[in-house]
């Protein structure tokens, strides 16, 4: 099932589906027209919180310098620099 989020969307994955076990998450952007056409990076990360919604430590920010949290059940798989190509990017 693939969901398209805009600017400051959200969805709850827990409520919709209580059997859901993974989770893909890509990005894909294309260069603005209307910008002058330079191209830009955009960076995806994530943050694991615990029960207190907190960071337990630096190792459970997930990006591109640090690829895998929580003993490789999460990976980031690379970082795009131009957004170049069709579909997801990043």
């Amino acid at each position: 099932m693939a969901i398209n989020l805009s600017k400051g969307q959200k969805v709850d994955l827990t409520k919709t589906n209580p059997g859901l076990t993974n989770v893909v998450v890509g990005l894909g952007w294309d260069v603005n027209k209307y910008d002058g056409g330079n191209d830009f990076d955009l960076d995806s990360s994530i943050f694991l919180l615990n029960g207190a919604g907190k960071c337990a430590s630096e190792s459970d920010f997930i990006f591109y310098n640090n690829t895998t949290g929580a003993n490789g059940a999460v990976e980031h798989t690379g970082d795009n620099r131009t957004g170049v190509g069709e579909g997801d990017d990043e």
